[in-house]
């Protein structure tokens, strides 16, 4: 495992001087997860906070055909585009230190890298003791130009497919259903239209799949 993530690392360093800046730094790291990083990170951290990205809204517009979906059906999963009059939430996580730093980019480059997502650092607001904080933070975005990337389309055709789409993580669904249910609980005088509506229709569609 060990010698795993250090050749991960090694091949992120090498294509990315920024990482190798916050690699080296040891310091602290501020990560912004919007998908499914809000209920499973996957890598250590100090502390997490609610926060928002400034100037980007979450669309289900990236393909994925390992996590929920595979070649003959990807499942659709977040990414953030640019929109200057939205905000993105989801959770900011505290990373402190050279070696958790390290583990946690390595752990993101084989799980959002390898799926077809750029790292970006992003300008970001965090909640702390009340007071709404600016900071800069590290996240993971699929553009267009990525082999899996799917784009928009009608929603009713967007639901279905995620209504029928399943990978080695579970039912896309899952992912869907799950994202709206914490965005609810984390953020609740915020409604992203984007997700409710296709959480509507992804209903519908599971029992239109069902009957």
């Amino acid at each position: 495992m060990e010698s795993s993530m250090s050749i991960l690392l090694c091949f992120l360093l090498l294509f990315s001087p920024k990482m190798l800046t916050y690699e080296k730094s040891g310091q602290s790291l501020w990560v912004f997860g919007y998908g499914s990083l809000i209920w499973n990170p996957g890598f250590s951290y100090e502390e997490k906070r609610r926060g928002r990205a400034i100037g980007f809204a979450r669309r289900m517009y990236q393909g994925n055909t390992y996590h929920r979906g595979d070649d003959s059906l990807p499942g659709r999963v977040a990414t953030l585009v640019q929109d200057s009059t939205s905000e993105a939430t989801g959770m900011l996580f505290r990373i402190r230190g050279r070696r958790a730093i390290r583990a946690a980019l390595a752990h993101l480059y084989e799980r959002e890298v390898g799926n077809g997502y750029r790292f970006e650092e992003i300008p970001c607001v965090v909640e702390i003791d009340g007071r709404l904080v600016k900071t800069m933070a590290l996240t993971c975005i699929a553009y267009d130009d990525n082999e899996y990337y799917l784009g928009p389309d009608e929603v009713s055709k967007m639901a279905m497919e995620i209504a029928k789409a399943r990978g080695l993580a579970g039912p896309n669904h899952e992912y869907v259903l799950k994202l709206a249910e914490h965005h609810r609980l984390l953020f609740p005088d915020h409604h992203d239209n984007h997700l409710f509506e296709l959480e509507t229709m992804v209903r519908e569609g599971l029992m239109a799949v069902a009957a």
